[in-house]
């Protein structure tokens, strides 16, 4: 059995016997156990410590009476659309139609289980241009040569392949078509991933464009949680479905931002698209670049400021397939 700290801990607020029976089933098959109440007030008592909660539409209305405070991790569930669409704003709460949406179900469980604590990041570009992926291909690498065990996700499906970035676009191993109808827990993906330098890799394929789903993207990241210390997330500008879905998976998200005055306009605008509150930022000095440091940071109100120099043989690097003297400097992440 899977022991749980009560922020782990999954809640059911429901009395339609077949949503119990739909989340049971799916839980089981992950060795959870939900706690299933039918009462709106003791789910309510364990309301903030509560890791994940799913409320049946026959029971949303009760609850939103309570007008308890905005968490996040709340779902919806249930057939009936209308309801579900009614009670989703009062609660906070994204919606699962059932039967229809099992594999999302599953992959919220797999994500919010106590197995799924190893640190998420996502990367992203501010804007065109500034080394996002490199970045997040010399945070992995680091990573790698201090022992940690990382696997390193490309969601940007105009990136090209962050395989190419590596050199591995020879190496074999699944690739996103192979995962792209993923549900539930995968098991350890370690075996069959392309891996370069100590990173695993989940890369884009050569072809026809591909947007990654929220399921399979969610049962990938959560299944790559429970076999790797780090699971890091190139999200492109965060503008395609998956990136939007990197953000809400991540556990903390870096945002790359050049000096110029334009790259700092589009990453202004693509926080306020993607809800970024106090984004940590990786500022990366540009040659036309003429924005200060600081101003950048006042200017997308973020957190922790970390600084990247331009270095020009980053760039030959990435076009060799080489991570080279990749990573930001200053103050480290703490990754």
């Amino acid at each position: 059995m899977l022991d749980t700290s009560q922020a782990d801990q999954i809640w059911l607020l429901t009395r339609d016997r077949a949503i119990v029976d739909l989340v049971l089933s799916a839980a089981a098959a992950l060795q959870l156990h939900p706690e299933v109440t039918a009462e709106a007030d003791v789910l309510a008592a364990a309301w903030r410590s509560a890791g994940t909660v799913f409320v049946g539409s026959d029971r949303a209305g009760e609850l939103a009476a309570l007008a308890l405070p905005a968490r996040s991790r709340v779902y919806l569930v249930g057939d009936d659309v209308e309801a579900l669409g009614v009670w989703s704003m009062p609660l906070s709460a994204e919606v699962i139609v059932l039967p229809e949406g099992r594999a999302w179900l599953s992959s919220v469980l797999t994500t919010g289980s106590a197995r799924s604590r190893s640190p998420v990041v996502a990367v992203l570009g501010g804007s065109g241009g500034v080394g996002a992926s490199t970045l997040a291909a010399g945070v992995a690498c680091r990573a790698a040569r201090r022992g940690v065990s990382v696997a390193l996700v490309d969601v940007d499906p105009a990136g090209g392949g962050i395989d190419l970035l590596l050199g591995a676009e020879r190496v074999p191993g699944w690739r996103w078509p192979r995962l792209s109808g993923a549900e539930g827990f995968l098991g350890d993906l370690r075996e069959h991933l392309p891996e370069v330098d100590g990173v695993s890799l989940v890369a884009m394929a050569r072809g026809p464009a591909l947007d990654v789903a929220r399921e399979p993207l969610a049962a990938v990241i959560g299944s790559l949680q429970r076999s790797f210390d780090l699971v890091l997330i190139d999200a492109g500008r965060g503008q395609s479905g998956a990136g939007r879905e990197s953000v809400r998976l991540a556990s903390r998200v870096l945002l790359v931002v050049g000096t110029a005055l334009r790259s700092v306009a589009a990453a202004r605008q693509l926080a306020r698209g993607l809800e970024l509150r106090a984004p940590d930022l990786v500022v990366r000095s540009m040659p036309s670049g003429t924005v200060p440091s600081d101003v950048v940071a006042d200017a997308l109100g973020a957190r922790n400021v970390f600084r990247l120099a331009d270095d020009p043989r980053a760039r030959v690097a990435a076009e060799r397939g080489s991570p080279g003297p990749l990573g930001p400097t200053g103050p480290r992440p703490g990754l």
